[in-house]
């Protein structure tokens, strides 16, 4: 007799698609302004697909100590390979975990900056970015 087992990872954070056509710096000052953030960098992220070469895509993280909440901007392509193959056309992706503030509150505001030129909410799986998102948690 065979089973099959399934699991359904559920995430606890929301991510954003966003493109803009400045640098992972100038995004970042402009979002910690936009915010209260604080973004600095993180860790890199290293995606190793399956088939091909693995990628390293840098993050920028701010993560407060009294609140619990994390945001992380990851750079989406690079030149080894894109981390969401699904939203290939983003050239970040917003990761927030338990924010106070709403995810589309916080769309409309990234709307808003003169670098962002699109923001888009994703579902993680969909896009392919859900397993190595996990590495975040």
């Amino acid at each position: 007799m065979q089973h099959t087992l399934e699991w359904e990872y559920a995430p606890e954070y929301e991510l954003l698609g966003v493109s803009a056509a400045v640098g992972s710096h100038r995004l970042a000052w402009s979002m910690n302004r936009a915010f209260g953030w604080a973004l600095a960098c993180g860790e890199d992220l290293v995606v190793h697909p399956p088939k091909g070469h693995e990628s390293v895509h840098p993050t920028m993280r701010f993560e407060p100590e009294a609140e619990g909440n994390k945001v992380t901007v990851v750079l989406n392509r690079v030149p080894e390979g894109v981390l969401a193959r699904g939203a290939a056309g983003m050239d970040y992706l917003v990761v927030l975990h338990h924010h106070e503030l709403p995810a589309h509150e916080i769309i409309a505001s990234l709307r808003a900056l003169p670098e962002v030129s699109f923001v888009t909410a994703l579902d993680p799986e969909s896009c392919g970015a859900l397993e190595p998102l996990m590495a975040l948690d």
